[in-house]
């Protein structure tokens, strides 16, 4: 069914042309210019709006094939737009070569980009699109300068009458590229069953029926109009597919909708506005030169009365010969008053008694019979006929205004003696007032589309700083959320890590202490509890220095830990340090030294915190050193500062983790991700911190597989308290 239904819409225009082709009689004739200037211009600009926002919304994504089509529509609705503002009688007053050109080159042009899109690659490419777009803006240009600089050209084109004529040419031209086209993209369909390839041969098949129209029938005929109908109608439905089709890849940029949107409903104002002020500078004139001509025709009246001065009765009028002097009166007379272009005199029977709009021997009845009697009562009234009208055998010109004037004509002595005994019909050609309709339009238009234009930039910015802010925005909280994925992350890690961390310790300790409590009192394990003891206590003091890491690192980050500065002579701490690790050292068969000059003066700091570091440091130093290895610890003045530095012969740390090893939960991991050192990755952070909150530095200088260099800086000077 819904096959059918697109069969039956191509088809049914072709059928109707077919009808009105064989009967001429049943094409109505619809002339109306200006209804035909609003409704193009409009139309067409909205399409070539909308075209170019789909080509530059989507054009990254969308197949080639189907930005043509974009394409074409905007090349057509920009081409049509000039035939619309061509149009005699609404922005000129002759006829201009444009409007048919523009006509012409819509449908061809089109036709031309269509068929080449049904060659087209399916892959998106970007690059081709800017191509097809600069060659059609420089078409489009150079058109332009040919229909404002050079109109003689297209004039003397169209009066080319040799075989084949220029018309004839281009019509079959048109129709066959567009029936082609119609022939390839149902070939494409067939292959790829993508509705918009399918949209794309129905519409080629539509306006080969639209290119019949254009060339094969009367101007102002219905069946002339199909083709517009046709245009408009294939761009609405074939730019909202489009859209439609490719709305789930397209980026939201309000300043390109807001652009999109304005740039269509300015347009609309515009021409609103110029309409508006066009009726009324016309009604305004109208009033004006209806005044006029009525005053002009009462005093026709009153002098051709009184060069009648024997006719006082309509019967002396009925009677009255016209050759008998009025003919060459009313000449005369009609001569001085310009203005008034024909004349006719009626009796108040409504007999013709003399009239210049009639043939000799012709008793044309006076129209309009219902003012003809409002005038026979004495009210005088003036009826606009509009352009093309004619009157008798009076044929005005194409573009003009017609005035008839219906005047009361009395005898000599006026109103004040008897009633009126005949009708005066006067004729004005009102040529000023089609001029001034055409300029106050097109001045109209330009005033609105200045100040409108204007507001649109005006807006335009605002809105331009607004999407600017919103995207900002965006991206602030898009990078809100990453962190705040992140950190999500890395409580995770961080709660996995306390929990394996912190599980060994406590394993330990609660295995010692089921140890203690079975060789307890067993006197075949005399020297076990003490041990045993020992173990449990080593344990409980890791566990104590894991949390005091993680509970320090929070207070120094909340700046609720602040160092309590003492003097402290670091010799005599580095020594005790080395002292206390030497056991442990000998044990796993390392080389542990210390180089401390007895020279080096002390320092303010805080000897808790220092200590917390040096055991950090020294602690990751044995762990991460084989056995036969070797740590040194020393120090040395530089300047103003003192400079402690941990050296090891260990594996190393790998350079992409050195930058972020002093970070809070940051782990040294393998190319797998696997991590190469155990831990919370809280140790050298509360290193970092505990080092700064004094104001000094720590860095770590490292090649894997030689060892690393930790060393730290405490300033002789103490940092100033905040």
């Amino acid at each position: 069914m819904k096959r059918l239904g697109v069969y039956l819409a191509l088809i049914f225009p072709a059928v109707l042309l077919g009808l009105w082709s064989a009967f001429p009689e049943a094409d109505p004739r619809l002339a109306a210019p200006i209804t035909h200037f609003y409704l193009v211009s409009f139309t067409t600009f909205a399409a070539t709006v909308v075209s170019l926002f789909v080509i530059i919304s989507v054009g990254e994504t969308a197949q080639p094939r189907h930005l043509f089509l974009a394409a074409a529509f905007a090349w057509m609705g920009a081409v049509f737009l000039i035939h619309g503002a061509t149009t005699p009688g609404a922005l000129i007053t002759h006829f201009h070569p444009a409007v048919t050109w523009s006509s012409w080159l819509t449908l061809f042009g089109g036709g031309v980009i269509f068929l080449i899109s049904g060659f087209a690659s399916s892959r998106p490419r970007p690059a081709l699109l800017r191509v097809v777009a600069l060659a059609i803006s420089v078409a489009y240009v150079a058109y332009l300068v040919v229909v404002f600089a050079a109109p003689d050209l297209l004039t003397t084109l169209l009066a080319l009458n040799s075989a084949p004529r220029v018309v004839d040419l281009v019509f079959v031209l048109t129709l066959v590229i567009w029936m082609v086209g119609a022939v390839r993209h149902y070939l494409n369909w067939r292959q790829t069953h993508h509705f918009i390839d399918g949209l794309m041969a129905f519409e080629a098949g539509w306006y080969a029926t639209a290119t019949v129209s254009m060339f094969r029938f009367e101007l102002w005929r219905v069946g002339w109009w199909m083709y517009h109908v046709l245009l408009l109608l294939g761009f609405l439905i074939a730019i909202y597919a489009l859209w439609r089709a490719y709305e789930q890849v397209r980026t939201f940029r309000l300043t390109a909708y807001f652009a999109a949107t304005s740039l269509i409903v300015t347009a609309a104002l515009a021409l609103l506005a110029a309409q508006l002020y066009s009726n009324l500078a016309f009604d305004n004139l109208r009033q004006e030169l209806e005044a006029d001509t009525e005053n002009l025709s009462r005093h026709m009246g009153d002098l051709i009365a009184a060069d009648l001065p024997e006719v006082t009765t309509s019967a002396d009028l009925s009677a009255l010969d016209p050759q008998a002097g009025l003919a060459q009166s009313v000449w005369s007379m009609r001569l001085s008053l310009v203005s008034l272009q024909e004349v006719a005199l009626y009796d108040n029977t409504g007999r013709e008694i003399y009239s210049t709009m009639s043939a000799p021997g012709e008793h044309q009845p006076p129209p309009q019979p219902d003012r003809y009697q409002a005038a026979l009562s004495g009210t005088t009234s003036a009826l606009l006929l509009d352009p093309g009208s004619a009157v008798g055998s009076y044929q005005p010109t194409e573009a003009d205004h017609l005035l008839l004037v219906y005047t009361p004509f009395y005898p000599a002595g006026g109103p004040d003696t008897s009633g009126p005994i005949g009708v005066l019909l006067t004729l004005r050609a009102a040529s000023q007032l089609t001029t001034a309709q055409i300029y106050s339009r097109a001045i109209g238009l330009g005033l609105a589309t200045v100040t409108m234009g204007a507001l649109f930039l005006a807006l335009l910015f605002i809105v331009f700083r607004a999407d600017y802010l919103i995207r900002a925005r965006a991206r602030e909280l898009e990078t809100a959320y990453a962190e705040l994925r992140q950190a999500e992350g890395l409580r995770d890690d961080l709660t996995h890590m306390i929990v394996h961390d912190l599980r060994n310790p406590l394993s330990a300790l609660t295995a010692n202490l089921d140890l203690i409590g079975r060789t307890l009192n067993n006197p075949a394990y005399p020297d076990a509890p003490p041990r045993f003891l020992s173990g449990a206590r080593a344990a409980g003091q890791r566990m104590t220095g894991m949390i005091d890491d993680l509970l320090n690192v929070g207070k120094f980050e909340a700046g609720e830990l602040r160092p309590t500065l003492v003097p402290v002579y670091l010799p005599t701490v580095l020594t005790d340090k080395v002292e206390s690790y030497r056991s442990q050292a000998e044990k796993d068969g390392k080389t542990l030294t210390v180089r401390a000059p007895a020279e080096l003066p002390t320092v303010m700091a805080d000897l808790a915190l220092i200590g917390r570091v040096i055991d950090n440091l020294l602690s990751n130093a044995l762990k991460y050193t084989d056995p036969g290895g070797k740590i040194q610890i020393e120090a040395e003045r530089r300047d103003s500062h003192l400079v402690v530095r941990v050296s090891d012969n260990g594996a190393g740390i790998p350079a992409a983790h050195q930058a972020r090893i002093f970070e809070k939960f940051v782990q040294v991991t393998d190319e797998g991700g696997q991590p190469l050192r155990k831990g919370t990755g809280l140790g050298l952070a509360f290193c970092r911190l505990a080092v700064e909150a004094h104001g000094g530095k720590i860095r770590v200088e490292s090649t894997p597989g030689y060892g690393s260099i930790f060393f730290f800086t405490l300033p002789l000077s103490p940092p100033p308290t905040t």
